[in-house]
């Protein structure tokens, strides 16, 4: 990777900037030129032009509800129109539920149907039941396509964002992916669900507990746990076994030195390598705190450190497999940021919510 930084498509053009228009958003009009190195993302997402010019349109450091909002409005969605049948299904969900990012139009476009079923699924409730049984069972075959697009489209925005070094977007990007991804919202409440056989009973007797998290539930003895589910032996023991593979990052970041630029001699005049000004040198060690190589849902997930600065432009980005870091993964890296700039570190599994770790160091 360069020196000074590596974004999620690894190039190092940056983006024109969008115009201004709607919050989280630029005017279609003047929606950014794709150039050679946003190209080849669209090329390796395959996704239609139409989609991949309405996610160049996201403006620096959007929130989650642009992120999604922009996502669902993916052209390959029109695929999944809003049936006669699923109208009032969709907007008891908008209407009636407690979903964060409810829609004010009128429930009837296709982006409709993906915006508000991931957000009623990311909620872990039941679905309303105003569906018919038929309704549910087609709803449920499509429901997995949607989510395989939407894994693609956001991948595709990670790799956009930090083509044009924009840390915020890239790290917002992700949270929403690996929400998605996990079925629960980063940050939430409801983040003991992930754990195979824990459902919102079991997790309520855990929180009345003050056991809120699965790094909580992981220092608890196996008796303690029998104990407070009323659960007999061996119960304590396999939970444990099983919550032995969650990970449980470790992160250590340090900036060690400052480097200048060595001035060369070339033809009787004096020349400088081709870099902005002194870089910061940093020592990161990724790793786990697992005696073996975590796997979550059976397999090793994938892990990404963000590196942001002032005003959330991207410093540096790393992914890889979390069976890299199996004996500590180190990375001495160029940043070039101010003397003073605060930065802010997350390192965090792609798919699983829970193992972020964030820092805040300065230069």
């Amino acid at each position: 990777m360069a020196a000074r930084g590596a974004t999620a498509s690894q190039a190092s053009a940056q983006a024109s900037t969008a115009s201004p228009g709607p919050p989280g958003t630029s005017t279609s009009s003047n929606a950014p030129s794709i150039g050679p190195d946003l190209h080849e993302i669209q090329l390796r997402y395959k996704l239609a032009p139409p989609t991949f010019k309405t996610l160049c349109t996201i403006s620096n450091s959007p929130d989650r509800r642009v992120v999604l909002h922009k996502a669902c409005q993916a052209t390959e969605f029109r695929s999944f129109p809003i049936k006669q049948a699923d109208r009032g299904f969709f907007r008891e969900i908008n209407n009636h539920t407690a979903i964060p990012y409810p829609i004010s139009e009128n429930i009837s476009e296709p982006w409709h149907k993906a915006f508000l079923l991931v957000q009623i699924d990311l909620q872990r409730t039941w679905w309303p039941n105003k569906i018919s049984a038929k309704a549910r069972k087609d709803l449920l075959q499509e429901r997995g396509r949607i989510y395989i697009l939407l894994d693609c489209v956001l991948r595709c925005l990670v790799d956009i964002f930090g083509q044009r070094r924009d840390g915020r977007g890239v790290s917002v990007a992700l949270d929403v992916l690996r929400s998605i991804k996990a079925g629960i919202w980063e940050g939430s409440e409801n983040e003991l669900l992930q754990v195979e056989g824990v459902g919102l009973a079991t997790m309520g007797k855990l929180v009345r507990a003050g056991v809120k998290n699965i790094k909580q539930l992981l220092k608890l003895e196996f008796y303690h746990i029998e104990r407070l589910l009323s659960r007999n032996p061996p119960f304590g023991h396999k939970m444990l076994r099983q919550l032995a593979n969650f990970p449980v990052l470790r992160l250590q970041f340090d900036i060690v030195d400052q480097y200048s630029p060595v001035q060369t001699s070339i033809a009787g005049t004096s020349k400088t390598a081709n870099l902005d000004g002194p870089l910061w040198i940093a020592r990161v060690m990724l790793g786990y705190e697992n005696e073996e190589v975590p796997s979550w849902n059976k397999k090793a997930p994938g892990a990404t450190l963000v590196i942001e600065g002032e005003g959330g432009r991207l410093i540096w980005f790393w992914r890889g497999s979390v069976k890299r870091l199996a004996d500590g993964k180190e990375l001495v890296v160029g940043l070039d940021v101010r003397k003073g700039e605060e930065l802010k570190v997350a390192f965090a599994c792609e798919e699983i919510v829970g193992t972020i770790i964030r820092n805040t160091h300065r230069a």
